[in-house]
């Protein structure tokens, strides 16, 4: 019995001894829940969908999984509807971290104004020293409201030249030199004798916002408070004095002139409803557009674009104004979870070549060839050629595509050191004060410019009513306050 007892006793000590020693033992990692990587939600418009968007995203992903640890799921929305749906998101708080902004769509003042942007410096400076570094100062003025970052400009072509882009091949039919039009009376001819051999068509491509939009520096103007805001000043008027866009005199017969287009059958009566014109000019439906922005590098693109060589026909010298620079920003949302990941991801598409070619050009040698460590030229059909590099940071950082001159980056920093600057330019406006003024202001705007600037409605019949419902909405109190502020900037500047 004894004997039983030791044994018993020794038993039990070695079966506490190794319930012990377990306990020391950590559990394995395998046991533990695995924390998912953070995803960010980057909105941008886009000129189509892209068919195979999903394999670039997956090598993105592989790729940002390794230097950020996290992933990201690139949202594209067309052009036409991309205003209206980041309204939509923003309004009902929708978490998100990215977002394209400018002054011309999804309005970078407004969303300031509403608090929808998180400011940025403190961002910058833990987490975005190499993106400070990259930028020149102009882009961080334009993009501070009162002293405050909310944005940050894509490096691409600042400088303003309104220009028109006619099929090239069509010019030649009908024996007309480029040089020989320099207005938009000019152009007419041939938009009427193409009309009349293709009855079908409609020569004259006009995006959904309308036409207004790619015509500032033709109208003489540079927008100070937003696209859709009344309240510029004269490019050659020294003395800062801030008018309503919309009463000027050239704006009346630009519209006229569009109305007529519209009612000779040179421009689709449903414009201000389609979305995207680019099938239509491959199909031969169009021959010309406008352009707000004249771009040395963007022949080739253009040419892939719209299935055609384009001729330009600058109509305007070149200008610089702050909001040639925040015509493509991007900023961060203020229903981001994950702030500082998103400004470390904006930091590297700014400054790492292979990630931002990677977004914008895809995957070499599934959707372009690699001619060597310069140029690029794209794989016809590969499934992936957004076209849109300035949407996404630093265009400069982009493979040329072929056929393109090897310094037209160069070039197109030269013109944008060259161009004549604003009187008013580095001026930000604080919409706040006027925040009210401006969304009703942006609701009667909402109602008229589209049919006004795509030639829907007659100017002659419209225009007064148009703007007396912006009188009502306080468009006179938005240009005071304007006036007021950029006097104050003129003051110490």
């Amino acid at each position: 019995m004894k004997k039983y007892f030791v044994l018993l006793l020794s038993l039990i000590l070695v079966l506490s001894l190794a319930a012990c020693n377990d306990s020391d033992i950590p559990e394995q990692e395998s046991a533990q829940p695995q924390q998912e990587a953070a995803e960010l939600v980057w909105y941008i418009p886009c000129k189509g969908l892209q068919p195979d968007m999903s394999s670039v995203m997956e090598a993105v992903n592989d790729y940002l999984m390794e230097t950020l640890g996290c992933t990201l799921n690139i949202i594209p929305i067309e052009f036409g509807n991309y205003d209206q749906q980041m309204q939509i998101i923003i309004s009902s708080q929708k978490e998100f971290d990215l977002c394209f902004t400018s002054h011309w769509c999804n309005d970078f003042y407004t969303n300031v104004s509403r608090s929808a942007f998180l400011p940025l410096d403190t961002l910058l400076e833990t987490h975005g020293q190499a993106l400070i570094q990259s930028m020149p100062e102009a882009g961080w003025e334009a993009g501070r409201i009162n002293g405050v970052q909310y944005g940050v400009p894509n490096q691409q072509i600042w400088a303003m030249t309104n220009l028109l882009q006619v099929n090239k091949s069509v010019l030649e039919a009908y024996h007309i030199h480029p040089a020989s039009i320099r207005t938009l009376e000019d152009l007419e001819p041939l938009l009427a004798a193409y009309k009349a051999e293709h009855p079908e068509s409609y020569p004259f491509a006009i995006e959904q916002e309308g036409a207004l939009s790619f015509n500032t520096i033709t109208m003489g103007y540079d927008e100070l408070a937003g696209r859709h805001v009344p309240g510029v000043i004269l490019l050659e008027d020294d003395s800062l004095t801030v008018v309503n866009q919309f009463e000027l005199p050239q704006v009346h017969d630009f519209f006229r002139t569009i109305y007529n287009w519209c009612q000779k059958g040179y421009i689709r009566p449903d414009t201000a409803t389609v979305n995207g014109y680019v099938s239509d000019f491959k199909a031969g439906l169009h021959v010309a557009t406008f352009d707000g922005t004249y771009k040395p590098t963007s022949q080739e693109m253009n040419k892939l674009t719209y299935g055609c060589e384009m001729e330009y026909i600058l109509l305007t010298d070149s200008w610089l104004t702050t909001s040639g620079i925040t015509a493509a920003m991007t900023a961060i949302s203020r229903t981001s979870q994950h702030p500082e990941l998103a400004m470390e991801l904006l930091n590297l598409v700014n400054t790492d070549p292979y990630l931002y070619n990677l977004i914008t050009q895809g995957i070499a040698g599934k959707h372009y060839e690699a001619l060597d460590g310069t140029y690029i030229r794209p794989i016809e059909d590969s499934g992936y050629l957004p076209n849109v590099d300035w949407v996404f940071g630093n265009q400069f950082l982009a493979y040329l595509k072929e056929g393109q001159g090897a310094d037209d980056w160069i070039i197109t920093q030269q013109l944008n050191e060259s161009a004549t600057p604003s009187p008013a330019l580095g001026f930000v406006f604080d919409p706040i004060p006027v925040q009210d003024q401006i969304a009703s202001v942006t609701a009667v705007l909402k109602q008229y410019e589209p049919g006004l600037s795509t030639g829907v409605l007659d100017p002659d019949v419209v225009l007064p009513e148009f703007l007396k419902k912006l009188d009502e909405a306080g468009a006179d109190l938005i240009i005071a306050e304007i006036q007021r502020q950029l006097d104050a900037w003129a003051a110490v500047n």
